[in-house]
């Protein structure tokens, strides 16, 4: 008899958005390149919106995005705007393509961490929250953008584990592997 635990898939993404909460607030602050952190808020709406799970990706975005404004001390609401949008364009574009494939997934996440953390960025420069241009982008932005890549592809090995051995985030197109569905 086969049975479908629908509650795996939603244990999952809590424990997912659990953990990466976790270490955004108490390890991400401690380790960084430059002047670049990670943005696991970020990381956590590339793997909802790659794994397969794209009905709630906008509202994933925003609330991944407000958890790091009011964790962090840029502006309020920035972050969940660009998450928000972000989450929305990754389920637009990437799940039939990369729900079964974190290197392509990788690959389509490395160009928007890049455009969210520059952005942002450049926000913060207007707002008068940093010195330079130069400062923001290649001190800032280009790290966290590296952190961000590498920070999604350990999650996508470690998803892919928890998965059953599936071959990505997904897991839908294989047998046995790890849906997002439910967050």
């Amino acid at each position: 008899m086969i049975v479908n635990d629908t509650g795996k898939a939603r244990r999952t993404s809590i424990a997912l958005a659990v953990i990466l909460g976790i270490l955004q607030l108490s390890i991400v602050p401690n380790v960084g390149i430059l002047g670049g952190r990670a943005n696991l808020a970020l990381v956590l709406v590339a793997a909802v919106c790659l794994g397969g799970e794209t009905s709630k990706a906008p509202l994933v975005g925003f609330f991944s995005g407000l958890f790091y404004d009011l964790a962090g001390s840029g502006p309020i609401g920035l972050m969940a705007l660009l998450l928000t949008l972000t989450g929305f364009a990754l389920a637009a574009a990437g799940r039939s393509r990369v729900a079964d494939d974190p290197t392509a997934s990788i690959v389509l996440f490395v160009p928007v961490a890049l455009v969210v953390e520059v952005v942002y960025a450049i926000v913060l420069l207007v707002f008068g929250q940093a010195q330079s241009f130069v400062e923001v982008v290649f001190m800032r932005a280009l790290p966290g953008a590296v952190l961000d890549c590498l920070a999604l592809g350990i999650t996508s090995v470690v998803l892919a584990r928890v998965g059953g051995g599936s071959g990505g985030f997904g897991g839908k197109h294989s047998g046995g592997g790890l849906s997002l569905k439910g967050l």
